[in-house]
């Protein structure tokens, strides 16, 4: 083989590995962004009366990717992506002020309107993580509409793109921080899990 050809094949193939190897690491990036807010998280999670700091981790990662001045085309702001009307409406029922890109204001503005989402589906973890990312009132109108909440919970399966995939995400980043928590990983302490309830549907 030519040896200019034998380099630039050699070239072509060094930097297509580094660019596949920084597309895995991606997610990383992430995780390890999240991680370091932990101190806030787990306060957050605490005080806000959520008590999985980790659920609430994994709900910034479906959010925000840890991002503290994300905005979506929505408007939707912070770690965890909330409406300016919702942080205000949930600030003023708790008494709250602050900044919503301040990360500490902002995780926990996120961890009680996600609570108040659980409490609205009697504890239901599937239904309330569905209700952050819709809003509770359209997930009542598509459970009406649906005739029942397992007839709406196949449609939301099923549709395309799927609220279902952000259910799943939430899980499965829940449980991978917990995993690195319970590791010492990341984390400096691992709160055992409330007891919220799931439809025992698999997050992998």
């Amino acid at each position: 083989m030519n040896p200019r050809r034998r380099v630039r094949i050699f070239v072509l193939l060094f930097f297509g590995a580094v660019g596949a190897g920084l597309i895995l690491l991606k997610p990383f990036d992430a995780v390890f962004r999240i991680e370091g807010y932990a101190p806030e998280i787990l306060e957050a999670s605490a005080s806000s009366g959520l008590g999985d700091p980790f659920l609430l981790a994994g709900l910034v990662f479906a959010e925000s990717r840890g991002r503290a001045g994300a905005v979506s085309k929505t408007g939707a702001r912070g770690l965890c992506q909330l409406i300016p009307s919702t942080a205000e409406e949930v600030a003023l029922r708790h008494g709250l002020q602050g900044d919503l890109e301040e990360p500490g204001v902002n995780l926990f503005l996120g961890a009680r309107y996600l609570r108040n989402c659980l409490d609205g589906f009697d504890g239901d973890l599937d239904l309330g993580l569905l209700a952050y990312r819709l809003g509770p009132g359209a997930v009542r109108r598509g459970i009406r509409e649906a005739g029942g909440v397992e007839a709406w919970v196949e449609i939301m399966r099923h549709k395309t793109p799927s609220p279902w995939e952000y259910r799943t995400q939430v899980l499965r980043l829940r449980d991978r921080f917990r995993e690195r928590a319970e590791a010492g990983v990341g984390w400096p302490e691992a709160p055992a899990a409330p007891s919220w309830t799931t439809r025992g549907i698999a997050t992998s």
